[in-house]
């Protein structure tokens, strides 16, 4: 029999071929762009449709009602009933403000018989400082902002809570799209030569492109590695942020569906080839001196807590390190009695190896402590964290990037491999998405294609982000992914007409044939381009927004659109985990409502905590406000650490920030309920609230039911309820009874209460109320 051929030879040659781009490797070329690659829908420049014709044209208070009513009626389908003033009212103050209205918002409007009683409540929702902090919620999810960084130490970021604030601050203004767009792009080089105090604004809105996870990290990392982490993290967030599309996927391969090239993404990458990451300080001479105060006041109490400290850690250390030492073997002790500048190669080798050996952990210090003199110890160390948590935050710095290198060279990776580099690249914009020549050389110059009227991609993208949060679902349902694989519009003319309006609103729309003219209420003020408030508003004053979502289905809509795609009805939705603690604290009456700031840290559950990584000693790792009255802020502004994430949030899905997020999911398991109902937050807000009402309304049961169903749902309770909840308050204040009788704890001192209220009432209100916050109805918006 004949032996094959050796394949040793052949697999030497394949690790000899060279990893640069060199030898028989010819370089990158991009492939041709064709006719067939531009028809996609998503890749041609949107154009103002037609307002189609419908039948029955006094149901239209807005174009878009007319886009829906004439895909109901094409598939002999009517839009359900409107829904009812207290349903109307959740509905849009949850999806503008993410807060349920209060008691008095919800009498207001019940009392308010005008005709435009809805738009005045509307408006007011629109003005309030609250509409920013609940959408750049949904902004930030996209973006990956976190306050750490990520990766095993997870970091923190100390100035990264000012692109937060400017989030919400451009929300709350109604900062056009296309600066807002542009500032974060390019912040960086519209401030070029400015003071940075006077163009912080510019400088922070830059913090886009640090959001997503980054390694920080020392040790024996590859420096190309990271650089190309950094560079892939900026083009992936802007490409899913802005564009929509999945352009990572061309990172290491031309992209499999879109006609989106390696060519392509490295020269988008290209255009951030020279910049880095960079803190711009533009604090004040008199901030940094009021800090350099405080700071010097803190130190002087702390210093001599950390020699307190050491000098019962020091004599413990010397003795554990010399017995370390004698247990060495004879080669590593000769390494350290031999000088330093003395010791050959191996002595050097074995000396260090040595120093590694012998070093004290903390843990061996303590477990060689005495009882009292841990104790003490464990006293000084909780002293000091107490006054390090009141260490004033660092100067003010832009959180940013910056360009310090305007010659940097970009290039196609092989694979995507920094130690691969094709051919160089000079910036710009995708090919299946421009015609022409251009040359762009700046960043400036890419936000200015981002936001041009001939891009195809960053109005309609976010236009069906908006109506995505209105309706549970986008026009496009990848709203990350308008590319070919991704899902195809529902209602692509409406889409492309929220996006001619959002660019140039108020241009007349052309009539279909035969179509008849909107009633007056129909005619829609025209906003500022590029305004999202605008957009908002239309959608929330259109009829398909007002319709009801708990109808009976009809047999039609089950045959021919049972998923409610074409909107013969509203969705139902869950509310996010942000929204649910908010709702809780606003129905409780311990909502802080300020507006910005720093993150906060609000206390951790010890199994929570012990999940925060440090090779140190675990003490102090989570240092919470010392403020309480903080501790009842939006959930926006609570510390996101990448690694800890709070049991309710996790539960209730926030994203990991890992990757852009454009739709969360919503999970439905058992621990959800378990944290609503037995979690330590939700008992001390159920609490609180019930000593609320036993201030406000006394003692009578029918008052203090009123009072937890207007504050918590909107509305008094029914016949039904109010009798199901007499009963329980009657038996629940009998259980407790009990348990005060056999001298169990209840959680609930009867210094907290109002003069001579009966503590076993009151707890057993804490539990109704707690019962109401796990109603469907409360985490549902209606």
């Amino acid at each position: 029999m004949t032996r094959p051929a050796s394949l040793l030879p052949l697999a030497l040659a394949l690790f000899a071929l060279p990893a640069t781009g060199t030898g028989r490797d010819t370089g990158y070329t991009d492939p041709d762009i064709t006719p067939q690659d531009r028809e996609h829908w998503a890749f041609k420049p949107p154009v103002g449709p037609a307002v189609p014709a419908v039948k029955d044209a006094t149901w239209v208070r807005n174009p878009i009602d007319a886009f829906i009513l004439a895909k109901l009626e094409a598939a002999g389908l009517r839009p359900s009933p409107q829904a009812d003033k207290v349903t109307l009212l959740r509905r849009v103050t949850l999806d503008l403000i993410g807060l349920p209205p209060t008691p008095e918002e919800a009498e207001a409007f019940l009392k308010d018989t005008s005709p435009n009683a809805y738009e005045k409540v509307v408006d007011r929702l629109l003005t309030s400082p609250h509409f920013g902090e609940r959408w750049a919620t949904h902004w930030l999810d996209v973006v990956r902002y976190a306050d750490s960084n990520g990766y095993e130490l997870d970091a923190e970021r100390p100035h990264a809570w000012r692109y937060r604030d400017y989030v919400v601050r451009s929300f709350n203004d109604d900062k056009p799209y296309d600066r807002f767009v542009t500032e974060q792009v390019a912040g960086d080089e519209l401030a070029a030569g400015k003071d940075p105090g006077a163009s912080a604004e510019l400088l922070v809105a830059t913090g886009m492109h640090r959001c997503g996870p980054v390694h920080m990290v020392g040790g024996n990392l590859d420096a190309d590695v990271l650089r190309q982490e950094v560079l892939t993290e900026m083009v992936n967030g802007l490409g899913s942020a802005v564009l929509g599309l999945t352009v990572g996927c061309a990172r290491c391969h031309d992209h499999k569906f879109d006609p989106f090239s390696q060519g392509d993404y490295y020269r988008l990458q290209a255009f951030f080839a020279g910049a880095k990451y960079a803190e711009v300080g533009f604090a004040t001479e008199a901030e940094k001196a009021v800090r350099k105060k405080a700071v010097d006041e803190l130190n002087a109490k702390t210093t001599p807590l950390n020699r307190a400290i050491e000098k019962i850690d020091a004599p413990v250390r010397s003795k554990l390190t010399k017995a370390k030492r004698e247990a060495l073997e004879p080669r590593y002790r000769e390494a350290l009695d031999t000088p330093a500048d003395k010791r050959t190669a191996e002595q050097k080798k074995l000396a260090s190896d040595a120093q590694t050996l012998v070093k004290v952990r903390w843990d061996e210090i303590l477990a060689a402590l005495s009882v009292e003199d841990r104790a003490k110890r464990a006293a000084l160390r909780e002293e000091l964290h107490a006054l390090e948590a009141r260490m004033p935050p660092p100067a003010a710095a832009a959180w940013s990037i910056k360009t310090t290198d305007p010659d940097a060279k970009a290039f196609v990776l092989k694979r995507g491999s920094p130690k691969a580099k094709w051919s160089a690249v000079s910036p710009g914009f995708p090919r299946v998405l421009v015609g022409g020549s251009a040359e762009p050389k700046t960043r400036t110059e890419l936000a200015k294609w981002l936001v041009s009227p001939d891009n195809p991609l960053t109005a309609r993208v976010i236009v069906n982000r908006l109506w995505q949060h209105h309706f549970g679902k986008g026009i496009v349902a990848t709203p990350n992914d308008f590319g070919v694989k991704g899902a195809r519009p529902t209602h692509p003319e409406l889409l492309d007409w929220l996006a001619c309006e959002l660019v140039r609103p108020g241009e007349p729309a052309a009539l279909a044939a035969g179509g008849v003219a909107p009633n007056p209420p129909a005619a829609h003020a025209a906003g500022s381009p590029w305004s999202l408030k605008h957009i908002h508003r239309l959608i929330v004053l259109s009829n398909t927004y007002r319709q009801a979502s708990a109808v009976a289905t009809p047999p039609a809509a089950a045959k021919a659109d049972p998923d409610n795609a074409l909107l013969w009805r509203m969705n139902r939705r869950r509310l996010e985990a942000e929204a649910i603690r908010d709702s809780v604290l606003t129905a409780a009456g311990t909502l802080n409502r300020q507006v910005g700031g720093p993150p906060l840290k609000v206390p951790l559950e010890p199994e929570v905590y012990d999940l925060i990584f440090t090779e140190d000693e675990p003490d102090g790792l989570w240092p919470v406000t010392p403020d309480a009255a903080q501790h009842t802020r939006r959930s926006v502004y609570l510390f996101n650490k990448r690694n800890v994430r709070l049991p309710m949030f996790e539960a209730f899905d926030q994203p990991d920030t890992l990757n852009s997020c454009a739709l969360r999911p919503v999970s439905t398991f058992a621990p959800q309920a378990l944290i609503l109902m037995n979690g330590p937050f939700v008992q001390e807000q159920a609490k609180a609230l019930a000593v609320k009402l036993t201030r406000e309304v006394g003692t009578d049961p029918d008052k203090q039911i009123e009072g937890l169903y207007r504050r918590s749902l909107s509305r008094p309770p029914t016949a039904a309820e109010r009798t199901l909840a007499v009963e329980f308050l009657k038996g629940q204040t009998e259980t407790i009874r009990d348990r005060l009788r056999a001298r169990l704890p209840i959680g609930l001192p009867a210094d907290e209460l109002p003069a001579g209220a009966d503590v076993a009432r009151v707890r057993a209100l804490a539990d109704l109320c707690a019962v109401v916050f796990n109603t469907n109805e409360f985490v549902y918006v209606p």
